[in-house]
């Protein structure tokens, strides 16, 4: 989903202490699922295996987007964790993309 709290919601979300997952990581399974099937779509999978490949994804995402928190000091317990994550995760992702390259 694209923003689908406002802003005073998302306030009042993290007062409860509710974890807040950004839409940047909320919509990658949208995104996962298109490029499994742009990808594979010569393969005759069925929709378990499919799932399967998908919650994958998304529980590696999700890994990825802790370790990154909390390589950089934020707290586990924190509701904000999956926000602040998601940004350094993405941010590292495109800086090791562009050294790979010779960008930087």
């Amino acid at each position: 989903s694209n923003m689908p709290c406002t802003p005073e919601a998302v306030d009042v979300l993290r007062k409860s202490n509710v974890l807040v997952a950004p839409s940047m990581a909320a919509g990658v399974g949208g995104v996962v699922a298109g490029e499994l099937e742009l990808k594979e779509c010569n393969l005759n999978w069925s929709p378990d295996d499919f799932e399967t490949k998908l919650q994958d994804a998304m529980k590696q995402t999700y890994q990825r987007i802790l370790k990154a928190a909390t390589d950089f000091g934020y707290s586990k317990e924190s509701p904000e964790i999956l926000v602040h994550g998601a940004a350094i995760a993405a941010f590292l992702t495109i800086a090791s993309s562009m050294a790979d390259q010779g960008c930087v």
